[in-house]
């Protein structure tokens, strides 16, 4: 038994890491986004809020304010939807994020492009999305 878990533990050194890691430690700093909007202390609140109490991107998006602008929606969502994939489904993450770049054309994340949030926006709002 005990070279089982000689050998496991060796292994461990020779796992793939994850490409992306998400740290919740400062969840905060992922709903700034300079180019967009000015920090706003009530969406920083709503997003920690749905993100620690697992709502999908969806509830996010009915509880923003009016105030936030549709480029920082876009953003938001985006942002929201990675980071909450990649940190409660890690398993699914690369499949799901291989689908949507297969959906809006795209080969990279390029989370500070409006263009990309956008059709990330987009993509995850269409009736084909919906399950």
């Amino acid at each position: 038994m005990s070279k089982v878990v000689y050998l496991n533990s060796h292994l461990e050194k020779f796992r793939e890491e994850p490409k992306i890691k998400i740290n919740i430690d400062n969840l905060e700093n992922y709903t700034y986004y300079s180019n967009l909007y000015k920090e706003d202390k009530k969406t920083t609140k709503i997003f920690v809020k749905c993100f620690h109490n697992k709502e999908s991107y969806r509830d996010l998006l009915n509880q923003l304010p009016d105030t936030v602008d549709n480029l920082g929606k876009y953003y938001l969502v985006t942002v929201y939807w990675i980071i909450f994939i990649n940190y409660y489904h890690y398993d699914k993450f690369n499949e799901e994020m291989g689908k949507l770049l297969e959906g809006i054309d795209e080969y990279k994340i390029l989370i500070n492009s409006p263009h990309f949030c956008k059709k990330v926006y987009y993509y995850l709002n269409s009736p084909k999305a919906i399950k």
